[in-house]
């Protein structure tokens, strides 16, 4: 996550850069100059992500009843999974560390941080990982419930 925000922020201070010297000190940006409103618009954009990736959250719930998830800003409502759908529950090690969405061998992977996720595989055969970051006392919850064995 740290170099995301290091590429970022040398991304924003370039595109900061050639704002300033292109439109305040008028002088061109480079041996072919994008046009002002291009300069202004990458930095818009480079703000933009920063400011989805500093919102970004991933919202899980897990009670009795199922395990419901959210990725905030990018979904309002809560996807419930109710445990009677559920065929096999495990915490898993998927061996990378990430941030995001990504489709693998574990099927859809939801993360934030760290390489540990709550697997579901669902009777219709479909696969969701959820990250945690707290993997021993997520596996104490779900045998407490009578989920997990």
């Amino acid at each position: 996550m740290i170099l995301i925000y290091v590429l970022l922020l040398g991304s924003f201070a370039l595109v900061v850069y050639g704002d300033i010297r292109q439109i305040f000190l008028e002088k061109p940006f480079g041996n072919k100059p994008a046009p002002d409103i291009v300069l202004i618009i990458m930095t818009l954009a480079i703000v933009l992500v920063f400011i989805l990736l500093y919102r970004a959250e991933l919202e899980t719930i897990i009670t009795k009843d199922g395990v419901s998830y959210r990725w905030n800003p990018f979904r309002k409502k809560f996807t419930l999974i109710s445990w009677s759908s559920v065929d096999q529950v495990e915490i898993i090690n998927y061996g990378f560390i990430g941030y995001g969405w990504r489709l693998t061998s574990f099927g859809v992977v939801y993360n934030v941080a760290g390489k540990e996720g709550l697997h579901l595989i669902l009777k219709s055969g479909r696969k969701i990982t959820l990250g945690t970051q707290k993997p021993r006392e997520l596996a104490n919850f779900l045998k407490s419930i009578k989920v997990m064995n």
